[in-house]
């Protein structure tokens, strides 16, 4: 079995070395997650797949968790659907990812996910990258008083979303006109976001 960290000649050679058995076992990762499904991968089988010892994921990974965390944080849509654009049209670009992906549209690998949802190791990758990836930078990105609350009702809109596509298929959804959607989506999460005013005193 080939063991690229332990070459010889200076170094960067271990450096590169490195690097490369790192992607490879990226790359063999997302091929086996994307064709086979998160749940039937094994660690075992990854590291036969890229031609390394399974010690390696374990050194660079931590785990099979962590190895999907990591392919999700370079290859997600999340956070960068949120800073690449103007700020004014945030909100539309959200409405349009999420009625995207109830219609089923997303990479290989997000529809492959889909099919896995209830994993309890993917569910608690979903759960640090809806930190991570969404609820932190979204935070950040409004920069405004309250950014914490407002991203928090972004992220409830664009889970429910996610958790009626997956539970039920999102068929009742994908029925209206999907412009139509879209903007009642949009319009959600503009709610979301306009500001708190003061408590009413009389309401009971």
């Amino acid at each position: 079995m080939e063991r690229p960290d332990e070459t010889g000649g200076g170094a960067t050679a271990p450096t590169r070395g490195r690097e490369v058995t790192r992607e490879r076992i990226l790359t063999s990762a997302k091929e086996l997650f994307t064709n086979e499904g998160f749940g039937s991968v094994s660690s075992r089988m990854i590291a036969s797949h890229a031609g390394v010892n399974v010690a390696l994921i374990n050194r660079y990974f931590g785990s099979k968790a962590g190895l999907l965390t990591e392919i999700l944080r370079e290859d997600g849509v999340f956070p960068r659907l949120i800073t690449d654009g103007p700020p004014e049209e945030l909100t539309r670009r959200l409405a349009e990812h999420a009625v995207s992906r109830l219609y089923g549209e997303g990479s290989a690998l997000q529809r492959a996910l889909d099919h896995s949802a209830g994993d309890p190791d993917l569910q608690s990758v979903y759960q640090g990258r809806l930190k991570s990836a969404l609820l932190d930078p979204l935070t950040v990105y409004l920069g405004r008083e309250n950014a914490r609350l407002h991203a928090s009702l972004v992220a409830a809109v664009l889970l429910g979303l996610s958790r009626v596509r997956r539970v039920e298929g999102g068929d009742a959804l994908r029925t209206s006109d999907r412009a139509q959607l879209t903007e009642r989506v949009l319009a959600l999460l503009e709610l979301c976001l306009e500001d708190f005013g003061a408590p009413d005193p009389d309401d009971p």
